[in-house]
């Protein structure tokens, strides 16, 4: 069973609230949490199911009876990934991989990042940068594919 929303995961502090809110197009005041966050168009994961790796299961099952579509991100500022080797294959839906706050990285960082989301097994990796706005609109056109908005 395919659900109608966009699963967003990874670790704390790598950028799920800020694209949550791109695609919803409305911010939101919600503070950490420790449960899934369901907006209209996403949800968010919280960091934690990505540091246990006991939980994972747990992301696969959400994935296959909630999303659309999945968002695996990595924090460009710290680039700390738990994501083992071919992770995102066990998802039946589309995996975008999203290097968060690209504007602080350079090159090397860059393909670096986006080396670790394609171990990841992503189908495709862009970098974003909220600040610059750099990749926002390939996000949303990925998003606008996958969980197009009723």
């Amino acid at each position: 069973m395919m659900g109608d929303r966009l699963m967003i995961i990874g670790l704390p502090g790598s950028g799920k609230s800020t694209i949550s809110d791109l695609v919803e197009g409305e911010p939101s005041d919600h503070q950490h949490r420790e449960d899934c966050l369901y907006r209209s168009r996403s949800f968010e994961v919280p960091g934690s199911y990505i540091e246990n790796h006991w939980m994972h299961s747990i992301v696969i099952m959400l994935s296959q009876n909630q999303a659309s579509g999945v968002l695996l991100l990595i924090d460009g500022a710290s680039g700390e990934t738990l994501y083992s080797s071919g992770f995102a294959r066990a998802f039946n839906e589309p995996c975008l991989g999203v290097l968060t706050k690209c504007d602080l990285l350079s090159e090397e960082e860059r393909e670096q990042g986006l080396a670790r989301l394609v171990d990841a097994g992503v189908d495709m990796a862009l970098c974003l940068s909220t600040t610059t706005g750099e990749g926002v609109n390939e996000l949303l056109d990925w998003v606008r594919n996958v969980a197009p908005n009723e």
